[in-house]
């Protein structure tokens, strides 16, 4: 790419910095609807990418979206294509951490009580 991006971001777990450029109005066919398309670069591993294409030591990732630019930044579609910006995710990690279905109270109302303190 020849200009600079529109936006970069790491991703937390992996460390992966990515470039974002934020194309408007690309035309999905010749007459067709226009569409914004996200395209994400970062540096290749010794691994193949799981998701994108590699070429000359870049992985290329294209997201394609239709929400507004002004409302999404590049970075939010990125979020939500790679579902870091649903709650489900962080839903399961916290029931790795603390198991709410095991009994701790011979009472109804204590039980009840443990799997309201351990969704906290």
């Amino acid at each position: 790419m020849t200009r600079p991006p529109d936006q970069e971001c790491t991703h937390p777990e992996s460390g992966t910095s990515r470039a974002l450029y934020d194309c408007l109005e690309v035309p999905l066919t010749p007459g067709g609807p226009r569409l914004r398309l996200v395209v994400a670069t970062h540096p290749a591993t010794s691994s193949p990418p799981s998701i994108g294409v590699q070429r000359e030591g870049m992985v290329y990732e294209l997201f394609v979206s239709t929400l507004p630019s002004l409302a999404f930044t590049a970075k939010d579609v990125l979020d939500l294509y790679l579902h870091r910006g649903s709650f489900e995710t962080v839903l399961a990690d916290e029931d790795s951490e603390q198991n709410p279905d095991r009994w701790c109270s011979h009472a109804a109302c204590g039980q009840e009580f443990w799997q309201i303190l351990s969704q906290w």
